[in-house]
């Protein structure tokens, strides 16, 4: 495993129910009652704290079996890793429908801090985020989810050599049409 970017990059991340709440609280604050304060109004909502993160990921990492990220890749060869795979992506659209793995909105969204305050939330609409432990939710997505489907992983290398080989084969028919030197 890998990990690029500033290691003192910083996100926020919302708990669903955290996010349930304020939509309710921001419901309340459209009324009467409370004087339409949210009326036209704007809310950044998060759990109230900043996290890296490959850290706040790193249960997830272990519940899946995978050691945390320890090698540091330069974020440049990351981009355009993603740039490759969007042109990828794009060249493949006419045969197959395969989501790029990697992007480079992504990989912005990654390499650098990007915090949001939730003060205004906090006056005027009173919302108090609960706290919440991402190794729970990595606990109750572990119990959930379906057992891994070796098949797709199989059909998607299948795919990558059959085009390994197209492009061999179209490298060899372009070189056998130059004229000779």
């Amino acid at each position: 495993m890998f990990r690029f970017g500033d290691r003192g990059a910083r996100m926020n991340w919302v708990h669903v129910q955290n996010l349930v709440r304020a939509h309710e609280l921001a419901a309340e604050a459209l009324t009467a009652a409370k004087g339409f304060v949210a009326s036209g109004q704007a809310y950044y909502i998060n759990d109230g704290e900043s996290v890296n993160l490959f850290e706040w990921m790193a249960p997830l990492f272990e519940k899946l079996g995978y050691s945390q990220p320890w090698i540091q890749v330069p974020t440049s060869c990351v981009y355009l890793t993603a740039v490759l795979m969007e042109y990828l992506h794009l060249a493949l659209r006419p045969l197959c429908s395969v989501p790029p793995l990697l992007t480079r909105s992504e990989v912005h969204s990654v390499a650098v801090t990007h915090t949001f305050q939730i003060r205004k939330a906090r006056a005027q609409l009173g919302y108090a985020p609960d706290k919440f432990h991402f190794a729970d939710a990595v606990e109750h997505f572990v119990r959930a989810r379906p057992p891994p489907r070796r098949a797709r992983a199989r059909g998607l290398l299948r795919l990558l050599l059959a085009l390994l080989l197209l492009g061999l084969l179209a490298a060899l028919l372009l070189r056998g049409r130059r004229p000779a030197a």
